[in-house]
């Protein structure tokens, strides 16, 4: 054995292209999808809410936005929408995701469906919906 650190196929990938970062715009709410976010062991550690939403300036494809930014007291804050549920099977009162559906009146995921949502971008670039 030459090298036993190699694993193919992933010794030769290179790095891609810089894809400029998108603008902030109001996008559309076609779909979303839940999905388990694991640890580096593989543990899932939690559900993700990922919104699907069509954006003008994109036409060949949906973008994926899974974070918010919402005012908790007198701060702003960023966070993941992830997808949980209290004792009574409801989104709890405090989470991003509830600060999304109360900006837009709305009560449930489904709600959301077919509205525009206005996003902005985060500290690392990325589209985040606003809920505030």
């Amino acid at each position: 054995m030459e090298n036993e650190n190699v694993h193919e196929p992933y010794a030769n990938v290179e790095v891609g292209e810089d894809v400029p970062q998108v603008e902030p715009k109001k996008v559309k709410l076609e779909t979303y999808r839940v999905e388990a976010v694991k640890n580096k062991e593989g543990k899932e550690i939690g559900k993700k809410l990922i919104l699907c939403v069509r954006h003008p300036d994109i036409t060949d494809r949906l973008l994926e936005i899974s974070g918010a930014r919402y005012t908790q007291g007198d701060k702003l804050k960023t966070t993941g929408l992830w997808w949980k549920e209290d004792n009574e099977g409801k989104i709890p009162f405090k989470s991003a995701f509830a600060h999304v559906l109360r900006h837009y009146g709305k009560r449930t995921l489904k709600g959301l469906i077919g509205l525009e949502l206005a996003t902005l971008t985060d500290e690392g670039g990325y589209l985040v919906v606003k809920g505030y």
